[in-house]
């Protein structure tokens, strides 16, 4: 898997936009601290008045501007480690959180599994984005800027909340994956030969999780940022809402999925306005793009990984079938290799 992932340049492609946003999004924060320019009115080089914002894209400002004259550009750049980057960290989180209690729970007995995959059964008929908003909203819903608590306070806070929704599924997954592993032939040698569930896990239940867990991780970023979508539709942007009247609501940092849903409501099919909620929708459908691009050749590097053990096995019995002294063209079965060795 890793030779045909090394020779992709569609991965690569990939990671390499992956890593150039949060390289951009990272730079802008350490050296502008943050900050997005504010342009309330263009002028023309005479002094004339021209606009007024939102102001319509342009060669100074690539993307125009927002009603509070903040650069659409320079607000796409700063929200891209807060989308990519809580993305990231609910998928890794759900993972590790997975392991720690799924393989354990894999080698324990049937029972035990069966009463727990009945309990977690009903968690998977509910909506996570229901469920989510429904947690969220006391905690992140603000009727004036005072009452705002910290950003890390707020950040963890929706974090560890998104992880935990998406971890029964994952952990259901993650058991029946590790008990269909248990019961293969090698490992079947390991336990007859002493080997310890640790020993077990660690030199061959984890190679085998290895490439899979790849794929699942990209599927729960994606999983992930479509939750983030929702919520912005319903107005509850990540990080918390500033809500100052009935209907005025907006987001309190930069990021995408919060962007699409604050100016959802500004959408307007014969004004040249489109381009505060498309610019956010074409960024973050891009980005749902490369996801499922990276997910689509991660799964196609482990095909062709399994079809490679496939392929090898015939060339292995025609190997052992060559060293017999009668019926040299007969295929050998493990069985009658086994029998042959006593």
């Amino acid at each position: 898997m890793r030779r045909v992932l090394l020779r992709d340049p569609f991965f690569w492609g990939c990671i390499l936009i992956f890593a150039t946003l949060l390289l951009l999004s990272v730079g802008h924060t350490l050296f502008r601290d943050g900050q997005v320019d504010q342009i309330s009115n263009r002028y023309a080089a005479d002094g004339t008045f021209l606009a007024t914002s939102p102001l319509e894209p342009s060669r100074e400002q690539w993307f125009g501007t927002d009603r509070a004259g903040n650069d659409l550009f320079q607000i796409m750049i700063a929200g891209a480690k807060w989308t990519i980057g809580i993305c990231f960290a609910v998928a890794f989180g759900r993972i590790l959180l997975a392991l720690l209690i799924g393989v354990p729970l894999a080698f324990r007995g049937k029972r035990l599994n069966t009463a727990i995959r009945t309990v977690l059964d009903g968690f998977l008929i509910l909506p996570i984005s229901l469920l989510a908003y429904f947690i969220l909203l006391t905690g992140l819903f603000f009727a004036s800027p005072e009452d705002i608590p910290s950003l890390s306070s707020r950040v963890l806070f929706e974090t560890g909340v998104l992880i935990l929704l998406g971890l029964p599924a994952l952990l259901m997954y993650l058991v029946s994956e590790t008990r269909h592993l248990l019961t293969q032939e090698f490992m079947v040698v390991a336990r007859t030969l002493g080997g310890s569930p640790h020993y077990q896990f660690r030199k061959h239940i984890w190679p085998h999780l290895l490439p899979t867990l790849a794929i699942v991780f990209m599927q729960q970023f994606v999983q992930t940022l479509m939750v983030l979508i929702h919520l912005s539709l319903f107005g509850l942007f990540f990080g918390g809402t500033l809500s100052r009247f009935a209907n005025d609501v907006s987001p309190t940092i930069f990021e995408w999925s919060s962007q699409f849903g604050f100016y959802f409501l500004q959408f307007s099919a014969v004004s040249w306005i489109n381009h505060l909620f498309l610019i956010p929708a074409i960024s973050i459908a891009a980005l749902v793009f490369l996801g499922n691009l990276l997910t689509s050749r991660l799964e196609r590097a482990y095909r062709l990984r399994r079809e490679q053990l496939i392929f090898t096995e015939p060339v292995a019995q025609a190997e052992a079938a060559a060293t017999r002294l009668t019926n040299p063209f007969d295929s050998v079965s493990p069985h009658s290799m086994t029998k042959e060795k006593l």
